[in-house]
C-alpha cells in the first residue's frame, strides 16, 4: 500500500470526519449550557479538523511537500483540545 493509495486518502478523510462529527454532537447537546468556558476551544478545533478534511479531500497527493500543512493543522487542533481541556478543569 502507498501513501498515494485512493483507500489511505478515503481513511484520512473518514477519520478526520468522525473527529469532526463527534466534537460537533458533543458541543451540540452536552456542553453548550454545562461549560460555556470551553466552547470557542472546541468550536476551533471542530473547524480546523473540518479544515484539514476538506484540504485532504480536494489534494491530489498526501506526499510531498504540502503534508505539513496538515501537520500543522493537527497540531492547531491538538493545542485547541488541550485549551479545552484545561478550561473545563479550572
Amino acid at each position: 500500500m502507498k501513501v498515494d493509495d485512493e483507500m489511505i486518502r478515503y481513511t484520512v478523510e473518514t477519520l478526520l470526519g468522525t473527529a469532526a462529527a463527534t466534537l460537533t454532537v458533543y458541543l451540540w447537546f452536552f456542553n453548550l449550557v454545562a461549560n460555556q468556558r470551553a466552547f470557542g476551544a472546541m468550536l476551533g478545533s471542530g473547524l480546523i479538523i473540518f479544515a484539514m478534511m476538506v484540504y485532504a479531500y480536494y489534494k491530489p497527493s498526501l506526499t510531498g511537500s504540502g503534508n505539513s500543512w496538515l501537520l500543522a493543522g493537527c497540531v492547531t487542533a491538538a493545542v485547541f483540545l488541550l485549551l479545552a481541556v484545561q478550561l473545563t478543569a479550572q
